[in-house]
């Protein structure tokens, strides 16, 4: 009866330990499976930041090709402006081969408050009284 015993407790724990290892073995695979979506994630969002870090400076490369081709057709046009034999042939083609700005202005005021209001004061000031400076002592 005790062999029978011990037999039966044996087979109980060689199945425990085979559940056991079963049981690792899905959690290992489960945790790689996790791991290898979250290494696609992280690889995907990186391969996006990387796509529009390029796409940025693509757009970065442009503009400067545009400014340099604006300068150069502008330095172009003020020479050919600059050796007109007479004055009136200056103006026409300066009239009729309009320059292009070197750079646009931004449409937002950029100045604080204070700044803004400093100016203000200075430019409506008729009796320069800010910006009078006497400067005999020096």
């Amino acid at each position: 009866k005790q062999w029978y015993q011990r037999r039966v407790r044996a087979a109980k724990e060689a199945a425990l330990k085979r559940v056991r290892l079963e049981v690792r073995q899905r959690d290992a695979e489960a945790e790689s499976r996790r791991r290898k979506e979250v290494e696609k994630q992280q690889q995907e969002k990186h391969n996006e930041l990387i796509g529009q870090l390029k796409a940025a400076e693509a757009r970065n490369r442009i503009r400067l090709l545009r400014i340099r081709y604006n300068n150069v057709r502008n330095g172009e046009l003020e020479q050919m402006i600059a050796y007109q034999p007479t004055s009136i042939r200056a103006v026409r083609l300066q009239a009729l081969v309009p320059q292009k700005n070197n750079f646009l202005l931004s449409k937002t005021d950029n100045m604080l408050k204070n700044d803004r209001h400093r100016i203000e004061e200075i430019i409506d000031d008729e009796e320069m009284a800010t910006t009078k400076r006497d400067l005999t002592c020096i």
